[in-house]
């Protein structure tokens, strides 16, 4: 297995928590500070990968950092967004079926918010 590959890696949290899966970070994808971003949000992305209620493949991803994660194992939450209200017009303004996710990676044990991310989809 190659070190990106171990390092993406998640295992599903347990059925009490359906949407959430384990982690650990990687001393391969390490920089001064905490993990490379990319690294970070592949990771993430993957956890959508990984979800049951996945229609689609993603097409774009926004990541929005709020603390380097720590060294050690993290939780990432997946969680479809709803959607968004449409309001009744004569024309229709976006023509793209879109499966918003949010996401949260957490740091464990003390449950740090690092990040959060919203991705779209095309279903």
């Amino acid at each position: 297995m190659h070190f990106f590959d171990e390092a993406l890696r998640l295992e599903a949290a347990g059925a009490d928590r359906p949407n959430t899966w384990l982690g650990h970070s990687s001393p391969e994808y390490w920089n001064m500070v905490g993990p490379f971003g990319g690294t970070t949000a592949a990771t993430a992305l993957r956890a959508i990968l990984l979800h049951p209620a996945l229609l689609g493949e993603p097409v774009a991803l926004t990541v929005n950092y709020a603390a380097a994660m720590a060294e050690g194992p993290f939780s990432v939450t997946a969680r479809p967004a709803p959607a968004p209200m449409r309001r009744p017009s004569s024309r229709r303004r976006n023509r793209s079926h879109c499966t918003r996710w949010n996401l949260c990676c957490r740091t464990l044990p003390a449950l740090r918010n690092t990040s959060a991310m919203t991705a779209c989809g095309k279903s």
